[in-house]
């Protein structure tokens, strides 16, 4: 432990890490311990404040999303610590059990689909680096505002901004990690650099990334397989984006990303026994390259007004390849367009109303093939065309009522298809999904805001799975699977302390189930199911130089196994989390000096009998983390220092137990230990 200290002190003369926060920064956004006074544009698209909205939303700030980013730079576990609701990290490439309240979701950069629902790839939370994320908004809960997907909520990154009145300003960031258990190999570092700023009418951002992990060694110094890990990884991340103010009321931005991780590792996965021993990585080498060769996101926005209506119209590409190590590769573009319109009326007293309507327009190609680019699915091809209407009452002031429609038209149509010696022919159908949303808030006392809500969100699933057994489109029903979603809550701010209560209780006709039949297959079962649960976010601030946060998320559920409306059967691991607790305690010493603690408890979860044990019936064990954070300002340069994993606890991903013994192992693979990240930001 003690060289791996020395390392990092005698780096600091050449590399240290990350984001820094000038205080002098206007603030936008706040954390989730204080997000009431946010202003959001994913839950109705438009902007408006949280405060304004009937269900849960959870904000990440960019100061947040920068600290975060020192502790663990990796997507995922950031976002389980900051969103109740979302299952534990997966500390890998993957994000193949992510599930937001115990459904599918649907990842956004800057409103532009990342995720891949006709083949899940479970990359789409790794589709863009942290340093080129402004904020993170997280609607939690069904929601169909942007098409297939949704069932279980949305997080959309949104990335950097210029400042107003700012011409030039420029971020540097440099950063090393070490393992502190045993230092060899693991030294990774992790360089980005950000200008932006605004001239008249015209403004830009350039961001741009480079990193490479070392070695990842769980708590006893081993190393971790690198099956799907994100050890020995190269990282790359540009940004463009360039707007012009052609007046006070007609504005266009021009937006490209392009994001590159991919891993090549010195080592081998072995086989792991569940229970007994995990797998870990030998000396070897394979010639398959595993994680994202490239994502390429690209939108060209226009925002006017004409009269008294908003409009906003967008046009947009994303092109994904991910590569799955030892097997195979998925293929998925989008094109799209949307239309999103805003009008007030004037209604009589106190009262408003506001519309918002529009269409969208989808093509979604998605295939899967192997590494010698055979088809490993057919060529799924999938177009929409989506009205919709949303309509904002603000009645007696203090009353907000929202209610909307949404109709889907699918064009679903497949390739021919071999599966061994037979040809499955290709079909083209057609469907529909018609889903409502409407909520209630009441927000004249700040210290006490009710809402509830009723939203329905649908996903036409993971469609290549059941394709890829040699099955034909028309002999199984491919009709979007609806998710009915009500809830129940209140926040407030009652002074120094911030609160947010929610319970909510979600039905599917169509939930999903996988069992592995033999290594790397698996069957998949639909079966109706219904998840219930809890979430809270707390904030108090004591002093001036001392505040602590807290979250909370319990959910369970049930499913009809025998689809006669009984309900008599436990759902598995991989759909219902464990109960999960964080807490934080935050101290600025003096104006430049920060320090905080964060803790994350993942409970464990053991409801199935041995004899049944298979994907996501084995028993999750849980685990709980401590986090180490402090950062030091002097003038435009701010130093950090994180550990993750401060206590080097010694215990199993809950994605490794979900998988357990299935596909012989090799993802029953053991945590991080403990990481230390040390670094620099220069803001001039």
């Amino acid at each position: 432990m003690r060289s791996g200290y020395i390392l990092l002190l005698l780096s600091l003369t050449v590399a240290t890490n990350t984001f820094g926060q000038d205080s002098t920064r206007p603030k936008r956004i706040t954390d989730t311990t204080s997000q009431l006074k946010g202003i959001i544009v994913t839950a109705s698209r438009i902007a408006e404040s949280v405060n304004e909205v009937p269900s849960s939303v959870t904000l990440i700030s960019r100061k947040e999303v920068e600290k975060q980013a020192q502790i663990n730079n990796n997507l995922p576990y950031i976002l389980m610590q900051k969103v109740p609701g979302i299952s534990p990290s997966e500390e890998g490439q993957n994000n193949f059990i992510g599930k937001l309240r115990g459904r599918n979701f649907l990842v956004l950069i800057d409103g532009i689909p990342q995720s891949t629902p006709l083949r899940n790839g479970g990359r789409d939370l790794r589709t863009i680096d942290v340093s080129a994320i402004d904020h993170i908004e997280v609607i939690n809960g069904a929601s169909s505002m942007y098409g297939n997907g949704g069932a279980g909520g949305i997080i959309n990154y949104i990335t950097i901004r210029p400042e107003k009145n700012v011409p030039f300003s420029s971020s540097t960031y440099f950063n090393n990690s070490l393992n502190l258990v045993k230092p060899d190999e693991t030294y990774g570092y992790n360089i980005s650099q950000v200008f932006k700023g605004r001239t008249g009418g015209f403004d830009y951002v350039l961001q741009g990334k480079m990193a490479h992990s070392g070695v990842v060694r769980s708590s006893d110094g081993v190393v971790v397989s690198p099956f799907y890990g994100l050890g020995e990884t190269r990282t790359y991340n540009a940004l463009v984006k360039l707007g012009y103010d052609f007046s006070t009321n007609h504005r266009i931005e021009v937006m490209g990303n392009y994001f590159n991780s991919i891993q090549d590792s010195k080592y081998i996965g072995t086989k792991g026994n569940f229970g007994i021993s995990p797998a870990i990585g030998v000396r070897g080498d394979t010639n398959i390259l595993g994680g994202t060769p490239y994502n390429k996101t690209i939108n060209v926005k226009y925002t006017g007004t004409f009269g008294k209506t908003e409009a906003n119209v967008v046009a947009y590409f994303n092109d994904i390849n991910s590569v799955f190590e030892a097997y195979n590769q998925i293929y998925s573009d989008h094109w799209g367009a949307r239309f999103n319109m805003s009008t007030p009326v004037i209604l009589p007293g106190n009262n408003h109303l506001q519309l918002i309507y529009g269409i969208d327009f989808l093509k979604d190609h998605t295939v899967q093939k192997d590494m010698a680019d055979k088809l490993v699915t057919p060529d799924m091809n999938m177009n929409s065309i989506a009205p919709y209407l949303q309509s904002k009452f603000v009645l007696a002031q203090n009353w907000i009522l929202k209610a909307g429609v949404r109709y889907e038209n699918l064009l679903f149509k497949v390739s021919d298809f071999t599966k061994g010696n037979q040809l499955v022919p290709g079909a083209t159908n057609t469907y529909d999904a018609l889903v409502f949303n409407a909520g209630l808030r009441y927000n004249k006392c700040s210290y006490i805001q009710p809402f509830a809500s009723f939203s329905q969100g649908f996903s036409i699933g993971d469609v290549g799975l059941v394709l890829r057994n040699g099955v034909s489109l028309n002999a199984i029903n491919l009709a979007p699977v609806k998710v009915n979603n009500f809830e129940l809550g209140v926040n407030g701010d009652v002074q120094r302390f911030r609160y947010e209560v929610t319970g909510y209780y979600n039905t599917s006709k169509k939930g999903t189930t996988f069992k592995e039949i033999t290594p790397g297959n698996f069957d998949l079962t639909q079966l109706p199911q219904r998840i219930y649960g809890v979430e809270a976010v707390l904030g108090f601030k004591a002093t001036d130089w001392l505040s602590v946060g807290s979250i909370l998320s319990y959910m369970d559920g049930k499913e009809d196994t025998k689809n006669d409306g009984s309900y008599d059967g436990k759902m598995d691991n991989s759909i219902i989390s464990p109960i999960k607790v964080g807490g934080n305690v935050n101290f600025k010493f003096t104006r430049q000096w920060d320090f905080s603690v964060q803790m994350t408890n993942i409970g464990g979860r053991n409801v199935f009998p041995k004899e049944v044990w298979n994907y996501g019936k084995y028993p999750i064990s849980g685990y709980t983390l401590f986090d180490m954070y402090t950062s030091y300002k002097l003038r435009h340069v701010t130093f950090t220092f994180a550990i993750n994993n401060l206590f080097n606890a010694n215990y199993y991903p809950t994605h490794s137990e979900v998988r357990g013994a299935t596909t012989e192992g090799r993802y029953y693979v053991k945590a991080t230990g403990t990481v230390a990240n040390l670094g620099i930001v220069v803001n001039l």
